[in-house]
């Protein structure tokens, strides 16, 4: 559609050079019409800018939607829940994907002054939102969510978690580095799952008992009757 090719142009325009030196001329050309014809489909320049910034944010925000989502299409399993969060995890810490939350909070803060971006990007988070749930919905159905963790509950914690992270760059008080991260993710993701009450599950899968390596199966001493002896059981010598 050639109102798509406009404002993926006009998204492309804003990206390189900003609002402020905005050129409607350099749009058109980028999408192959004239001046004349762009302002067939749009108002005016901000009206086109407002528009751009609504193409660009959905955009963003169903591909990151999309990309933390998607691996829990195939999850039957806690195993393959746990699976599915440590790919998720992994792909939270590539830069493409900081860069990505950057653009939709650079969004957001030129909606607010603007009732067709605010309009747009509103509609966009309830497009998303919707695709989010119809994907976690059956992680609660088959029951592989910790007890209390509704479908709903988890996939907001997720969204902050992997929508709200902006990498801080430099040396400061919230440095953390790549391995300790995601080591705390790890720990958050293994909570959220239902405990299998017949294996001993080690919580971030960096933690290593002498004899078994990360969630494999304990030995048949080891076996815990309760979730709540976890950590008390891993400080005792193996056997007791």
């Amino acid at each position: 559609m050639m109102r798509d090719k406009i404002l993926e142009a006009a998204a492309h325009e804003i990206e390189l050079n900003g609002m402020t030196q905005f050129r409607v001329k350099r749009v058109a050309l980028g999408a192959g019409i004239s001046v004349a014809l762009l302002y067939s489909y749009f108002d005016d320049r901000e009206d086109l800018i407002a528009s751009a910034i609504v193409h660009r944010f959905r955009e963003v925000l169903l591909g990151l939607a999309e990309t933390f989502t998607r691996p829990f299409e195939s999850v039957r399993t806690t195993d393959g829940l746990r699976q599915a969060l440590r790919v998720i995890i992994a792909d939270a810490q590539v830069p493409a994907r900081t860069e990505a939350r950057i653009q939709r909070i650079e969004s957001m803060s030129f909606a607010r002054h603007n009732p067709t971006a605010s309009a747009g990007i509103a509609e966009a988070k309830k497009e998303t939102a919707t695709l989010i749930v119809n994907r976690v919905k059956p992680l609660e159905d088959l029951n592989l969510l910790a007890e209390g963790m509704t479908a709903v509950a988890f996939a907001r914690i997720w969204y902050a978690l992997f929508f709200g992270q902006i990498e801080l760059e430099g040396e400061h008080a919230l440095s953390v580095n790549a391995d300790e991260w995601f080591t705390a993710l790890t720990v958050l993701a293994e909570a959220a799952i239902r405990h299998e009450h017949s294996a001993l599950l080690v919580r971030t899968n960096l933690i290593k008992r002498p004899d078994f390596g990360p969630f494999e199966r304990a030995p048949a001493k080891a076996q815990l009757k309760d979730d709540l002896c976890v950590q008390d059981d891993m400080k005792a010598p193996i056997g007791q």
